[in-house]
């Protein structure tokens, strides 16, 4: 236990603007997974998203934290009880950045088209192109294995990898000539460098590399009557629980999926597993007893670019069908 909350010390003094970062993700799920952020001595949390990787927890503040103020984090243990950690808020300019990727553990589609990259710190930018290489198994070099487009969040901190979407989309010139990036049923390691600065010039220090498991290719919508939904009880604040049947879009899950009662939408912290196969959602009021429902964004993609509305690709002698819903009902039960 003091080992984890002296790690949460360490990455949440050394965050920048609206981020606070945890490591140990794992000893995290082991004590329940739920993690809450409250400025001083609020009795409300932050409103905000957490995001898990299979290094680090990370908690999206929706306004900037501020500097010099004191935040209480509260971690649930497995029975249920709520631990806290008193940090002050501070932005060192000396501790070197570390980086995570998501989905993780990392199996693709040999069709993906595109992964996550998380830094604790906001990086250079520009030059990802020379930070980043992929290779096969054989460990030879995929050359233009990326888009050039350079797509960062707003704070910096998460770096959107695309694939290139002209190797990666079948009968296309590029995937013609050059072949796709991925290999079906192959392992591809990426490779980030050492010398990636943050803002601040403060390198990684250490090449850091992700193995890349692809399977095979997938051309099929997200279908949502094969969720699994896991409703909490009324009188409590236990998370709505959404398992998908394939990772889906881990960004776009932070947003994608609304939670409503009536004619009002629900408040609450969302949650993403660091495998993008499970959504949670806390709320901020403990639930009533009564029938809600989840809305889904039709734009919602899986990790080939297939989303409710079709796939990436179509096929137009057999066109593909669309979901058959966007909406889910649940009942919190008594």
């Amino acid at each position: 236990m003091k080992r984890w909350l002296s790690i949460l010390s360490l990455f949440c003094s050394a965050a920048f603007a609206a981020d606070v970062w945890v490591s140990e993700a794992g000893q995290i799920e082991a004590r329940g997974g739920a993690v809450r952020v409250f400025r001083g001595d609020a009795t409300e949390p932050l409103f905000g998203s957490v995001v898990k990787t299979r290094d680090s927890v990370c908690f999206a503040a929706a306004l900037p934290l501020v500097q010099g103020e004191t935040y209480r984090v509260e971690f649930q243990t497995a029975g249920g009880i709520w631990s806290t950690q008193r940090l002050m808020f501070t932005n060192p300019a000396t501790v070197a950045p570390t980086v995570s990727i998501s989905p993780s553990p990392t199996v693709l589609p040999a069709n993906a088209l595109k992964l996550y990259l998380h830094f604790s710190q906001p990086m250079e930018q520009g030059v990802f192109l020379e930070r980043i290489t992929l290779q096969r198994q054989d460990g030879s070099l995929v050359h233009g294995a990326f888009r050039e487009t350079e797509l960062w969040s707003p704070d910096g901190k998460r770096l959107t990898l695309w694939l290139h979407p002209g190797r990666q989309k079948t009968g296309v010139n590029l995937n013609i000539e050059e072949g796709p990036v991925l290999q079906d049923h192959r392992q591809h390691t990426l490779k980030i460098a050492a010398n990636w600065r943050s803002t601040t010039g403060v390198a990684l220090g250490k090449e850091t590399v992700f193995t890349l498991a692809a399977g095979a290719v997938d051309h099929t919508c997200p279908n949502p009557l094969r969720w699994q939904i896991t409703a909490p009880k009324a009188g409590t604040r236990d998370p709505l629980v959404v398992s998908f049947e394939e990772p889906l879009d881990p960004a776009m899950l932070i947003s994608a999926l609304k939670v409503q009662r009536g004619k009002g939408e629900v408040t609450g912290v969302v949650t993403v597993a660091a495998d993008a196969r499970t959504w949670s959602f806390t709320p901020v009021v403990a639930w009533s007893q009564g029938a809600c429902v989840l809305k889904i964004d039709p734009l919602l993609e899986d990790l080939a670019g297939n989303n409710l509305l079709g796939p990436f690709e179509v096929d137009r002698d057999a066109p593909a069908k669309a979901a058959a819903t966007t909406t889910l009902s649940f009942k919190v039960g008594g």
